[in-house]
């Protein structure tokens, strides 16, 4: 075990997705090409936690997305009513 406390293996692992995803990240033309990189990337991590015995990451997933989908929302309406003064 590595200072990490992770073993060689999973920085092996670890390596490999980073190798795997940066580049599809890198080379997204946009900001909605770059969601849609990052949202696969998600949905991946969630299968794959699911598969390791964690039967609730996709809806963790779920959760972690609506959250941010709300702020979002609040932020929008907030600016909204800000404007329509």
């Amino acid at each position: 075990m590595s200072a990490t406390g992770m073993t060689p293996e999973a920085a092996r692992r670890l390596q490999n997705l980073k190798a795997f995803w940066d580049p599809k990240m890198q080379a997204a033309t946009s900001d909605a090409e770059l969601v849609k990189v990052v949202f696969d990337r998600a949905k991946a991590a969630a299968k794959r936690a699911q598969r390791n015995g964690n039967p609730a990451a996709m809806h963790e997933l779920a959760q972690s997305l609506a959250q941010w989908c709300a702020e979002m929302e609040k932020r929008d309406a907030l600016r909204q009513g800000r404007n329509a003064a």
